[in-house]
């Protein structure tokens, strides 16, 4: 059987230092950086993730979206074409669970519709200031049909899983389809 070689669209979205950023770079180069750089717009990021149980190659590429509200026109454009997502919420601030639903999901819904999501509750290392718990998380993933991780791009923990979990999920969907460009 021949190798099935395929390109997904995937997006990070979420508030401003959920650590959007910080998960796509521990997953891809396996490093953390301390420092907040504000990301400007979009930045792409790919990585390749093995199938073999379906005997297939997927580039996950992962668009990276400006997390301040408002910016709906150029977060929109960016969503076109997208197959998942991958939600994000900081578990020191619960104004950011509260975002995904009353911000990001309606806007990205607006301009595809349905997609395969995975919920992440990032910086579970953070104990002392953590704000959401784990039973909230589940219980709002839950809501929407969708799975969670809890994470820490800072530790690597649940990060690898968590993009693996997106591959599943936008190759279950769309199986039969490829993306080509990006």
């Amino acid at each position: 059987m021949e190798l099935k070689r395929i390109k997904r669209k995937t997006l990070l979205l979420g508030d401003g230092a959920v650590g959007k950023t910080s998960l796509i770079r521990k997953f891809v180069t396996d490093k953390f950086d301390d420092s907040y750089i504000t990301t400007i717009g979009t930045k792409i990021t790919k990585k390749e993730l093995s199938f073999k149980e379906q005997n297939t190659e997927l580039t996950l590429m992962m668009w990276d979206i400006l997390g301040q509200k408002g910016y709906t026109s150029i977060q929109s454009s960016s969503y076109r074409g997208a197959e998942g997502a991958i939600m994000v919420c900081d578990l020191t601030r619960a104004e950011t669970l509260r975002s995904l639903e009353e911000y990001w999901m309606p806007e990205l819904a607006k301009v595809v519709g349905d997609v395969p999501i995975v919920f992440v509750g990032n910086k579970v290392d953070l104990i002392e200031q953590r704000q959401v718990s784990e039973d909230e998380m589940a219980a709002f993933a839950k809501g929407h049909g969708a799975p969670f991780y809890m994470s820490s791009a800072r530790t690597g923990e649940r990060v690898e899983d968590l993009f693996k979990k997106l591959g599943e999920l936008v190759l279950a969907t769309r199986m039969d389809v490829s993306v080509e460009g990006g």
